[in-house]
């Protein structure tokens, strides 16, 4: 099944591409899909995992604009065509 990333701010830099398109296995999950990403590109781990081996708590994955955390997590098992933005959470500045 192809999917496709959209990638933003560290992580577009980590990876230095805006969009991906990867071939999966049918039933492949979330995180198994964003392990293997982060295998093929140096850098890209540390931002997405911490050294547990958990989705850090600061990073947004979103699957065709849901929030993988309002679901299964990690867990949640991908679609062909599904569309997969990832983004590090923004904090900071002042009023």
């Amino acid at each position: 099944m192809r999917v496709v990333f959209r990638t933003y701010a560290t992580v577009r830099d980590s990876v230095g591409e805006k969009r991906l398109e990867r071939e999966f296995e049918a039933g492949t999950t979330v995180g198994e899909a964003l392990s293997e990403l982060a295998t093929d590109h140096e850098g890209l781990g540390p931002l997405l995992f911490d050294g547990g081996g958990d989705l850090r708590p600061h990073v947004n994955v979103l699957v065709d604009e849901e929030n993988i955390r309002d679901g299964d997590g990690p867990s949640t098992t991908l679609f062909d065509g599904a569309t997969v933005s990832l983004a590090p959470g923004v904090a900071g500045g002042r009023w």
